[in-house]
């Protein structure tokens, strides 16, 4: 039989336990969420939208980040304006 002390100390882990998980998990659920708040995909940068606006979407376009020259694609899903895709961007 369990005395009152060894059940009381699986309690406290018990609470403990589930306290710990409770705050892992909100903790991957905050930072699995997009910065801008907006769930959904990020707007591409300024630079990315001028370098195709005087193109068609397929055309090849390049412009300047702060990581450096990016080249890629002129593309937008629909009913979005189009953007520069960089070549290495993930596929969608």
């Amino acid at each position: 039989m369990k005395t009152a002390n060894q059940t009381g100390a699986l309690a406290s882990r018990l609470i403990a336990l589930t306290l710990f998980t409770g705050a892992l998990t909100a903790c991957c659920a905050l930072s699995a969420q997009p910065t801008d708040g907006t769930g959904g995909p990020r707007k591409p940068p300024a630079e990315a939208l001028d370098a195709c606006k005087s193109v068609s979407g397929g055309k090849e376009c390049s412009f300047n980040s702060p990581q450096g020259k990016v080249t890629g694609t002129c593309w937008a899903p629909e009913g979005k304006p189009l953007a520069c895709k960089p070549k290495d961007a993930p596929k969608q």
